[in-house]
């Protein structure tokens, strides 16, 4: 007992010793729990932001302005575009150049501002007169692009309009072209065609699977070519054989060759190879039903060659003479027939080669959390630059700005994430809502409240961003700038899920 109160007493003296020296040398230490940092690091934090949100509500008001009555047609009538090559523009050719540019893409970021406008003459105006000329339907398919890519409602609305059979004569009369004058233009029109392909009800106004495999040449990748391939995911079931004999599943299988994101096809993109892997893993759930269809073709073709009989190596009078004719159409179809039939087998091989290929591709599969940590990590180095950078203008030492960096950067990361995370699940949130409300999601803009639907989506989508733009500063910046996005195919590229019992189409 003795010995604990000796104990104690030398622990009273030694705490009574060190503790003044303590509290002299860090006389903050006792009030660091209660009061305010004097250091400079609460006045170097970034303030809440509430430019961005109210500077993305003036754009919506002003494209709500711009989508009234009377307001686009005057402006496409005075365009003014430059036609010399040589020359610069002038300020106002270029401003013309790129209104038709923003106002398209306004109206694919606020689809009620999309739904409005095709409530317009405006609207029928450019689907009708300003597309049988040739200035004019260069503005109104750089207007119509955007909303259209985005929109399968507008691409509806565009079709009642009566669009769609100008939009088969500019491709077919741009395929009369070589295909180093093929331009933005046709691009255009591609990606149009292509949306439409989507939906059922309407794939015969559009293009036939031969147009969308044309996009896709064997020589080379061009700008359109990932509008072929998306067509074609819409179209290989139900006209496999037409996909199987002319080579689709050889095209497709080319633009995948080469290691990840480094495509070995010429002049072809990261976009092209991803959405042939997604193609081709779908072509996989049914491999072996595209198997037995193209052994079908091939002995079907092979049969009417041996029923043709050899070519002759007899020549006319004419051409003993030196008279050179053409090929007969019996020539020509042999040709062909035999340059099917060497594709069928090389497709024979594929199919064999490829099952078993898994039905999504990598990006499919971890696409959304790759977007998602990317533009955390982006948000963690643009909010730790920002940060030191606002504490080194503050004035403050060197240790505080190291602390206010990784704070800031933190809290970057964090609304970057959320920001992006939440934007990638707001399909499936609209959904929920639609269904506890008892809802239908908006398929046509001439629904009963369509357009009410789609103006309280779009003022949820910027309540979104302005609450989490607020509470989290600098997100935007990241989140806009995050060099992943480019890995990512068009906007709401869809590509549908096989379905075996649709791909079985009798050859023909």
């Amino acid at each position: 007992m003795a010995a604990g109160m000796l104990v104690r007493r030398l622990c009273a003296r030694a705490a009574s010793r060190t503790l003044p020296r303590l509290l002299l040398r860090n006389p903050q230490s006792r009030t660091l729990q209660t009061s305010a940092r004097t250091d400079g690091f609460n006045e170097a934090l970034p303030r809440r932001d509430v430019v961005a949100p109210i500077f993305c509500g003036a754009i919506f008001g002003f494209s709500w302005w711009m989508a009234e009555e009377g307001t686009i047609e005057p402006l496409v009538e005075n365009i003014e575009m430059n036609t010399d090559p040589q020359a610069w523009p002038t300020p106002k050719q270029i401003l013309h150049h790129l209104w038709p540019l923003l106002a398209g893409n306004f109206a694919m970021m606020f689809e009620s501002v999309a739904c409005k406008f095709t409530q317009t003459k405006d609207m029928t105006w450019l689907c009708t007169t300003a597309m049988n000329d040739d200035l004019k339907a260069t503005v109104a398919l750089c207007l119509l692009v955007a909303p259209a890519e985005h929109s399968p409602a507008f691409v509806r609305a565009m079709c009642e309009q009566g669009t769609m059979p100008r939009l088969r004569d500019i491709v077919q009369i741009y395929k009369t072209l070589p295909r180093e004058q093929h331009d933005d233009v046709l691009t255009n029109a591609c990606i149009i065609a292509c949306k439409l392909a989507a939906m059922p009800d309407l794939r015969d106004q559009g293009l036939s699977i031969a147009d969308f495999l044309w996009m896709a040449p064997q020589e080379s990748a061009y700008q359109y070519t990932p509008y072929g391939i998306e067509g074609l995911a819409h179209l290989w079931q139900s006209q496999s054989a037409e996909f199987l004999r002319k080579g689709g599943y050889l095209r497709i299988s080319e633009l995948t060759a080469g290691p990840p994101l480094r495509p070995s096809k010429k002049d072809s993109s990261i976009v092209n190879q991803e959405l042939a892997g997604r193609l081709l893993a779908r072509t996989a759930e049914c491999s072996s039903e595209l198997h037995a269809e193209a052994a079908k073709l091939e002995a079907a073709l092979s049969r009417a060659e041996r029923v043709a009989g050899p070519a002759s190596g007899k020549r006319t009078i004419w051409q003993a003479t030196g008279v050179h004719r053409g090929e007969t159409e019996a020539e020509l179809a042999r040709k062909e027939r035999q340059a099917q039939i060497l594709t069928l087998q090389s497709t024979l091989e594929l199919l064999e080669r490829n099952k078993g290929l898994p039905s999504e591709t990598l990006l499919e599969r971890f696409g959304v959390g790759i977007n998602v940590l990317s533009s955390a990590v982006l948000g963690m180095v643009y909010g730790t630059l920002r940060g030191y950078g606002r504490g080194w203008w503050q004035d403050v030492t060197p240790s505080v700005c190291r602390e206010l960096a990784l704070h800031v950067g933190r809290r970057t990361a964090v609304g970057s994430a959320l920001l992006v995370g939440l934007f990638e699940a707001a399909p499936w949130i609209k959904q929920q809502v639609l269904d506890a409300l008892g809802r239908q999601p908006v398929l046509s803009y001439k629904q009963e409240g369509a357009l009410e639907q789609l103006l309280c989506i779009d003022m949820a989508y910027l309540g979104a961003l302005a609450v989490v733009n607020f509470c989290f500063p600098y997100v935007l910046v990241p989140v806009a700038w995050n060099p992943t996005q480019l890995l990512l195919p068009p906007n709401d590229c869809v590509v549908p899920a096989a379905t075996p019992a649709a791909s079985k189409v009798a050859p023909s």
